[in-house]
């Protein structure tokens, strides 16, 4: 395994992990063998090709109102897509920060008091440069980090940019940890991940088991892992035909190192989102099909529905209901995006988890549209800067 991902990965990452400002959107192989408790994918017929699913909808309201500062957050102008939520509703975001190099810590926004999970609070562990992913549990927030436990280091430094000071340059081997913290902020443990494959985003299932999106550079494949608590590999999910043969990914095996990369960092755009107990991966940007996980790794491949001209954007975390965010097809990555509501650039509806289809439209007209993190027992969450300050609102989403 090499000992660090290339540079400009990372920052292809930065521009596509979904960096935004507050209150406003800033764009920044073979598959794995099938598991024996693969599901079969639910049918359904697609539309003709003049139908809008969203037609006629019914729609509801949001109203957010009350907000409350949130103590212990600092004041951040930024923050990066996916917002995750703990099973109790509590927002957990990526803030980037000014001085950080990429994203160092996720913050959870809980109104009686903000906590911070950092990688700069990892014992035993060196050059940890930034954040590869983070999930939350009942009990547990774990980030997925790239480090090295050798402290050794190189007689020179190195500058990565202004205004940054110089580093040191570890020379151990580094690999792929998923450091856990209880929910109080204490450090709790540091697993080492297989160091065969580079590890993108690491999620808890409902039976302390993980789900791990990985890339097996060897054999230039993307892969999804079921991992025990220890973190070794249970065994492997395949994964659905839409996401791993498109023309990037398939290119990624046969055409070079160049291709191999692309193919590999195009697995930003593959996210976890937590809905009704199991994990959901998604490919954002597209109308592929999500892929909901459960305990076990047993899973369902759930064909998804769209507003007509619309594509998947991104999952809001859901205690009971699969809440969607699509976007305008077409919309360019590299330029900021007008995210007001009444743009209509990005919509909210609600999906029918058994099907897939579009039930209902969301009219966040009224709240901080693009920093709406979690639903949970029927109250919506979002978030806001007001002036120096986090603020947190919530608005009522009746069944």
């Amino acid at each position: 395994m090499s000992t660090a991902r290339p540079c400009f990965l990372f920052i292809l990452w930065l521009i596509t992990a979904g960096a935004l400002a507050l209150g406003q959107g800033v764009p920044a192989a073979p598959a794995a063998k099938q598991s024996p408790n693969h599901v079969p994918k639910v049918s359904q017929a697609p539309d003709g090709p003049q139908s809008d699913p969203s037609a006629d909808l019914p729609a509801v309201a949001l109203n957010f109102e009350d907000p409350k500062p949130i103590p212990g957050v600092p004041a951040a102008g930024a923050f990066v897509q996916p917002i995750l939520c703990s099973p109790d509703g509590i927002p957990f975001v990526e803030f980037l920060m000014p001085k950080d190099f990429g994203p160092q810590s996720v913050y959870s926004l809980n109104p009686k008091g903000g906590r911070v999970y950092s990688v700069k609070a990892v014992p035993g562990l060196y050059d940890v440069s930034f954040l590869r992913g983070f999930f939350v549990s009942d009990s547990v927030v774990g980030l997925l980090v790239r480090a090295t436990k050798d402290k050794a280091t190189a007689p020179n430094t190195v500058s990565i940019g202004p205004g940054f000071p110089p580093k040191h340059v570890y020379t151990g081997a580094h690999y792929d940890y998923l450091v856990e913290f209880d929910r109080d902020g204490s450090y709790k443990k540091t697993l080492e991940l297989p160091e065969h494959y580079d590890f993108w985003k690491v999620a808890a299932l409902p039976d302390d088991t993980f789900i791990a999106l990985a890339y097996d550079r060897v054999n230039a494949v993307p892969l999804l892992l079921v991992l025990d608590s220890d973190g070794e590999i249970k065994h492997p999910i395949e994964l659905p035909n839409a996401m791993v043969g498109n023309p990037t990914m398939a290119q990624g095996e046969t055409d070079g190192m160049r291709t191999e990369m692309a193919a590999e960092s195009s697995m930003s755009w593959w996210l976890f989102a937590t809905a009704r107990k199991d994990i959901l991966l998604y490919q954002a940007h597209t109308n592929a099909p999500v892929l909901e996980v459960g305990a076990g790794g047993v899973v369902r491949e759930v064909p998804l529905q769209a507003p007509k001209g619309y594509v998947l954007d991104g999952i809001i975390s859901a205690s009971d209901r699969w809440i969607m965010r699509y976007r305008r097809e077409g919309l360019s990555d590299g330029i900021a995006i007008d995210s007001r509501p009444e743009a209509k650039n990005y919509v909210l509806y609600e999906v029918n988890p058994l099907d897939g289809s579009l039930e209902r439209e969301i009219d966040a007209a009224t709240g901080p549209f693009y920093s709406i993190a979690c639903e949970g027992d029927g109250v919506m969450t979002a978030f806001r800067m007001d002036g120096k300050k986090m603020e947190r609102e919530t608005a009522d989403l009746p069944h």
